[in-house]
């Protein structure tokens, strides 16, 4: 058995991925145990480990389908913060906005998936798949930080997609299996930030 998701994975040279991970440095007591820039697609979803080299070649000529002759870098947007419990801790998070496109991305992408599952082993749906910004346990420092978010965060923002890949987790820790599909940055004017001034 293998746990998988396939993921965003977001430009680091734009405006809003350099705030994103200024935030979680400062604010983040777990910053180094959660990587950014990806988001997952879809909650992770158990397949046979025999099945996984079959799964990813379906889903790289789907995707190569869906996108094939697209002029532009695909952008996720997000639309201000929000809060959501986890058992004893809460999650602060980007909202995400798909646009018609990339929700109906997703959607071919968990059924793919979906097909390729356990058979016997039941999955569960995340309602919405949403960006952590940070997972904090104590809620008087939370809503100090969530001052702080609403300040960073509140218009509307984009993240251009350089990828999108699948992940599997072994030894507990998720890595990236296989770059499914990529896209040719094209981000001009203020987007386009030196690495050396990062």
């Amino acid at each position: 058995m293998a746990k998988i998701f396939v993921g965003f994975n977001f430009s680091t040279e734009c405006l809003l991925s350099r705030k994103i991970v200024g935030f979680k440095k400062r604010f983040d007591p777990k910053y180094n145990h959660y990587s950014f820039p990806h988001m997952s697609m879809l909650a992770p979803i158990e397949v046979s480990e025999g099945s996984i080299e079959d799964l990813q070649e379906t889903l790289k000529e789907e995707l190569d389908t869906f996108f094939y002759g697209g002029q532009d870098t695909p952008k996720l947007g997000f639309t201000g913060i929000g809060v959501l419990q986890h058992k004893r801790k809460h999650m602060l998070y980007l909202n995400p906005l798909y646009s018609t496109d990339l929700e109906y991305c997703s959607e071919i992408v968990l059924d793919i998936c979906k097909s390729f599952s356990t058979k016997g082993v039941k999955y569960k749906e995340n309602k919405k798949q949403l960006l952590p910004l940070g997972f904090f346990t104590n809620t008087n420092e939370l809503q100090v930080i969530m001052d702080h978010a609403k300040l960073e965060f509140t218009s509307f923002n984009e993240l251009p997609i350089e990828s999108i890949s699948l992940y599997q987790k072994k030894m507990g820790i998720w890595f990236e299996r296989e770059v499914l599909v990529n896209f040719e940055q094209k981000e001009t004017g203020l987007e386009e930030i030196p690495r050396s001034l990062i």
